[in-house]
């Protein structure tokens, strides 16, 4: 499927003809990290339809104030409001932003809550790369962890975007962005403004609220030093309203409340409790009652792992997106890859201190399960949990005038009743929004089909990181020398980048050995990485080697198919300089290959170069050719520094890291190999090979490319359970 264009993203976000925009309001099956993709998507498509500006068009010294220059109010301090001021911020708009929170702090619903776990994508299980750690975003990115552990590391993050200036690209004129939070929102209406010119004065919305500024970079921190409410109003060019599903109906303790259902009873008897609802925080805290030591990741771990080809069949049933059940009971009554083995597992798990009753407005197992909208993972468990007979299932009134009756029956206490039914989506807006807009959002609500925004990623590779610039280059706008050094980055690995450095500085003391250089010496590791629907080329390390001034910066991305790794990539091949080739034939050789404008200028005295792909076997198990796992790249200001003999030893030194990968997560623990693109299509089938034959500095060499069987990616990174699948 084709990703959507800006304006048709800016369609599915916008309400009505307004200037107000809702981020994930309409869909189902809403995660953290779908909502942060979707803040991000709307961010790139504000900037490219143009509704937002990069730079301003006038001579400010003429001018008092910029008329180009947007106010941007965004409603809601969660992580999808947080996502898109930062995202804006970052790419340098020119804007002001103003952050409103109704409660005492940013992110408050996760503040403090140590009895939730959030992963970035289990709730794609079984699908490919949903058991990587990171969320692998290009802003307030974040790995697997509690709910508190998580609000730490996005407000890490959210500090060290405001503490690197933003540089902006040569000829910017416009001023950086600027950021203002206001936290205990205790009243905010929003409200339309009729035009009556065509000044930058007519602002389409007019906000008027009371509350407490805070300290932009440490949002918990008031900006005078002591908490300070006040009144007042500001229009706006654009409003994003981004407050989530609100609080939940029918229930004391919200969701994120902290309680010890998970934890076993202390001298208490077996105790019974009542589960009302049939979503996924329904099913969740089923599983947290009936299993013990229980978390969405280890659990699937322990249960699966060992067992591909039930995995690979669990992933077709959840694709075939078949309703109900599908083809899961055939699944267990054919014993297939050892299913009725995973039952057995799971009863030795389950909790001898409690019982559940769980209470759905269909007293059905095959309706419950009709639900496409509740992850397949949740579906999956909860199937196994009837299957051993964990848990009783009732049927309940929508009014819920039988729920005292069920608990009096059972002898359930009210503390024991935990209800999840949804929550006050609709009252939520009606508070903030003006009559008309309020109406347009319960009809979007009720049929949300029209309206539904897309959790993959729409900008393009490296897109955040470079600042003041669109997509497609804006005339006259170029990077500076020390932009190139830090944008285009993507998530890297802090184990990936590990290994990466300690081989690369095991060859470049084989090299200063073998080579005895008179001047720069230079090694860098680089992985094949597939970022939004492009093919790129991450470096994975520093510089290493002899007289390096400049390290370079680990997680830059460079396009697939330029430059000399890119040769070696798409040919799959070892290039490298002819003997006695001259620097002015290398130069034409690299401006053949189209070096891109992301890239840094080779070094005019650069004599000597060699790249290395690294080949592994394909994810797709119907792939005949072997991938590139990754491309190691060496230069020198030496002629001749790299002759067939030496690249041999490299060869071997190559096969040697491969192996050493294989072994790297045995036994499993704390750092695994998983695949994390499970939004990504490759094009690199479109991607045209260089022909070597026009080359006059450089050549293939005559020795086969260092290869194994049982890698498909390099993608180390921590992890405290394991995982399911591995390559």
């Amino acid at each position: 499927m084709a990703l959507e264009t800006p304006n048709q993203i800016l369609n599915r976000f916008r309400l009505g003809q307004s200037a107000v925009f809702i981020i994930g309001a309409y869909d189902k099956g809403i995660t953290v990290f779908s909502q942060q993709v979707r803040a991000l998507n709307l961010a790139w498509a504000l900037i490219e339809d143009g509704e937002v500006n990069l730079d301003t068009e006038c001579d400010l010294k003429a001018v008092r104030s910029d008329p180009f220059r947007k106010q941007i109010a965004v409603v809601g301090a969660g992580f999808a409001g947080l996502t898109i001021a930062a995202g804006l911020f970052k790419k340098g708009v020119n804007a002001d932003i103003t952050v409103f929170e109704q409660r005492d702090t940013v992110l408050p619903l996760q503040h403090g809550s140590d009895t939730r776990w959030l992963h970035p994508h289990i709730y794609d299980w079984p699908q490919l790369g949903s058991e990587a750690f990171s969320a692998a975003l290009p802003v307030l990115n974040w790995t697997a962890n509690r709910a508190s552990d998580v609000v730490v590391q996005i407000l890490n993050e959210w500090r060290n975007l405001f503490a690197w200036p933003q540089e902006q690209p040569k000829k910017t004129r416009s001023g950086p962005p600027s950021i203002k939070v206001y936290c205990n929102t205790s009243y905010l209406q929003i409200s339309e403004c009729a035009a009556t010119s065509d000044t930058v004065d007519d602002f389409p919305l007019t906000i008027e609220w009371i509350g407490e500024e805070r300290k932009w970079c440490e949002p918990a921190v008031p900006e005078d030093g002591k908490p300070s409410p006040k009144g007042t109003s500001q229009g706006f060019h654009i409003v994003v309203l981004a407050v989530g599903f609100g609080l939940e109906t029918g229930t004391r303790n919200s969701y994120w409340r902290n309680e010890t259902l998970a934890q076993p009873h202390l001298g208490e008897a077996r105790s019974t409790y009542i589960v009302s609802g049939a979503g996924d925080g329904a099913l969740i805290d089923l599983c947290r009652l009936r299993i013990a030591q229980f978390r969405q990741d280890r659990i699937l771990a322990e249960l699966f792992h060992d067992r591909p080809r039930l995995v690979a069949r669990l992933r077709e049933i959840h694709q075939s997106r078949e309703e109900g059940l599908g083809e899961i009971p055939t699944v267990w009554q054919d014993d297939f890859d050892g299913a009725d083995e995973v039952l057995g597992l799971l009863r030795k798990r389950l909790r001898q201190d409690t019982t559940v009753i769980l209470r759905v407005l269909q007293p059905s197992f095959t309706k419950l399960f009709t639900n496409q909208q509740v992850s397949f993972q949740n579906r999956l468990l909860a199937y196994l949990l009837y299957r051993c007979g964990a848990f009783t299932l009732v049927g309940g009134k929508k009014d819920n005038s039988d729920l005292d009756q069920l608990a009096q029956e059972h002898g359930v206490p009210k503390e024991r009743i935990i209800i999840r039914h949804g929550t006050q989506k609709k009252e939520g807006f009606a508070r903030i929004l003006p009559k008309r807009l309020g109406d347009e959002v319960v009809e979007y609500i009720d049929e949300p089909s029209p309206h539904h925004q897309t959790d993959a990623a729409c900008w393009p590779g490296g897109y955040f990181d470079m600042p003041g610039m669109r997509q497609h280059r804006d005339p006259g706008y170029r990077p500076t020398e020390q932009m190139r050094r830090y944008w285009r980055k993507e998530y890297l690995p802090s184990p990936t980048e590990a290994l990466a450095a300690a081989f690369c500085s095991a060859v470049a003391g084989f090299l200063i050995e073998a080579t005895q250089p008179s001047s720069r010496l230079r090694v860098t590791l680089h992985r094949r990485l597939i970022s939004s629907d492009e093919t790129v080329l991450q470096q994975c390390c520093a510089y290493h080697g002899f007289h390096v001034r400049r390290p370079g910066q680990a997680g830059r991305t460079f396009p697939s198919s330029t430059g000399t790794i890119g040769a070696a990539f798409t040919l799959q091949s070892i290039v490298y300089t002819r003997r006695n080739a001259t620097k002015l034939k290398l130069s034409e050789d690299m401006k053949k290959m189209r070096l891109s404008p992301e890239a840094q200028k080779i070094s005019s005295e650069v004599a000597s170069v060699a790249a290395i792909p690294l080949l592994g076997e394909a994810v797709d198990s119907a792939a005949k050719d072997p991938v590139v796992l990754a491309v190691l790249y060496v230069d020198s200001y030496d002629r001749n520094a790299f002759v067939e003999a030496t690249l041999l030893k490299l060869v071997g030194m190559c096969e040697q890291f491969l192996q050493s990968l294989l072994e790297v997560a045995r036994p499993p623990g704390s750092i695994a190999n998983t695949d994390f693109w499970r939004h990504s299509k490759s094009n690199e089938k479109e991607q045209q090979a260089p022909n070597p034959d026009d080359w006059k500095a450089l050549r293939l060499a005559d020795i086969a490319a260092p290869h194994t069987e049982r890698l498909g990616y390099l993608n180390f990174d921590f992890s405290d359970f394991t995982p399911v699948e591995q390559a």
